[in-house]
């Protein structure tokens, strides 16, 4: 054994046998104040040291496979990252990450045995000392890396050696968090390269993708994809804006009533608000010479019962009614008669529940949504009956008001109570036990609560 992997393996074992008593009997909930502080950082100093090692000897297992004799693939293993994974426990894509960040920070072994530098010198010696996680390396690496081949050694050099001392912390200032290294990064790789912007967009337009899968058992459909910079952080912005953790005091219990949405469930919904109203626009693309409709097939004794299922068009799960009379609302409808044999007997004409002109009026008079609280605009909304549709609810402006779609969802189940006395849209629910009504136009305030 050498005299390096004998030091190496006492210290270890040194440190496993100092450590394993008191972190067995490590009661996080007991230590003070001081000590809890005190030990979070410690221990992720200590942290450090051994992730360093970690990634050192991940590192070269890539050319313990390589030149005469393949070492690790005589002891079974199929490869590098087989071996790291299988001798570790860990994750593929944690040995991977490990091997490859191991690389960069060894240094390597000419022929005649002397030592040649590592790729990132200041990053090596960072994160050897203990100073700066892999995680953090991580970032550099890769933000250094890709600008490699354009920019020369000796600013690139000077950058890392800037950025090390940026994450890593110095006397003067504290070490920064690894999402805000990122940020750092992004701006010294743009500084150095700034012509390298143009090809990364490029490859991001060209790599820009939306996909829409089958609908799950449970009547969900999955969505994935890449968005260009632009048109992610408009969607994100426009999304975040009405995202919103909105609260109401209860004047007679003083429990506060809170929008229990996660925020995954807000942003999905405020999403279905701009889909419908860009279904709405004027110039919207037509799809087989009519505007983009969904096909929904119920039987009119289902909606005149107000229970059962329905379907949607090219969708294998069923829709219930309730959901059904929503789309009714605000998209409108078309009877189609069939005979038993599942002949067309009929067509009616499309029956619009609430007119444009309706609907003009409608948004005039709610200035959007007419939960209290709500930040979802005129055009983002459908118009909802008061009273249902199958119940012999007018389509009237004095029967519809604007809601979002995430609480059109939810109206007839609560918290939320809607009333239209004299045509004006009142509401009643947490923080407004009586009914008041509530208006986001610019043109007419909100009247005074009645009982």
């Amino acid at each position: 054994m050498s005299t390096q992997g004998t030091a190496l393996r006492e210290g270890i074992a040194t440190a496993i046998s100092a450590l394993v008593e008191p972190i067995g009997a490590l009661a996080p909930g007991r230590l003070s104040a001081p000590d809890y502080i005190a030990a979070l950082r410690e221990v992720e100093d200590l942290g450090r040291l051994v992730d360093a090692a970690r990634v050192a000897l991940a590192g070269e297992a890539e050319k313990r496979t390589q030149g005469p004799i393949d070492t690790l693939g005589a002891l079974g293993y199929a490869s590098a990252v087989d071996a790291v994974a299988t001798l570790t426990s860990a994750a593929d894509r944690d040995a991977k990450r490990r091997i490859r960040v191991g690389e960069s920070l060894n240094s390597g072994v000419s022929l005649t045995g002397a030592e040649t530098g590592c790729a990132h010198p200041a990053i090596a010696a960072s994160v050897f000392a203990g100073n700066l996680s892999i995680d953090v390396a991580t970032i550099l690496i890769d933000a250094l890396d890709g600008v490699g081949n354009r920019v020369d050694d000796t600013v690139l050099l000077q950058a890392e050696e800037a950025l090390v001392e940026l994450a890593a912390g110095t006397p003067q200032h504290p070490p920064l968090r690894a999402d805000l290294v990122r940020g750092q990064v992004q701006l010294f790789i743009e500084a150095l390269d700034p012509d390298g912007v143009l090809p990364r967009e490029e490859l991001a337009r060209r790599k820009r993708r939306f996909t829409i899968g089958r609908e799950t058992s449970d009547g969900l459909i999955p969505v994935n994809g890449l968005l260009t910079l632009e048109v992610g952080a408009s969607l994100k912005r426009l999304v975040d804006a009405h995202v919103r953790r909105v609260s109401f005091p209860d004047p007679d219990s003083m429990v506060e009533h809170v929008d229990d949405r996660l925020p995954q469930q807000k942003r999905h919904d405020t999403l279905a608000d701009i889909l419908s109203a860009a279904a709405r626009v004027k110039d919207a693309p037509e799809l087989a010479g009519s505007a983009p409709a969904i096909t929904v097939t119920v039987t009119q004794a289902a909606l005149d019962a107000g229970e059962g299922v329905g379907g949607i068009d090219g969708m294998d799960t069923p829709i219930s009614v309730d959901a059904i009379e929503r789309m009714i609302d605000s998209r409108g409808m078309q009877t189609v008669t069939f005979n038993p044999q599942g002949r067309v007997l009929s067509l009616g004409s499309v029956q619009r529940c609430f007119t444009p002109s309706q609907r003009r009026a409608i948004n005039a008079r709610d200035g959007g949504c007419v939960i209290p609280g709500c930040t979802a605009p005129a055009g983002w909304c459908e118009v909802h009956h008061v009273i249902p549709w199958r119940e012999g609810g007018a389509t009237h402006t004095d029967n519809g008001v604007l809601l979002c779609w995430g609480h059109h969802q939810s109206i007839d189940s609560g918290p939320w109570e809607l009333s239209m006395p004299d045509g004006v849209p009142h509401v009643r629910g947490p923080g407004h036990w009586t009914w008041t009504h509530t208006t986001k136009s610019r043109f007419r305030p909100p009247s005074t609560p009645t009982g």
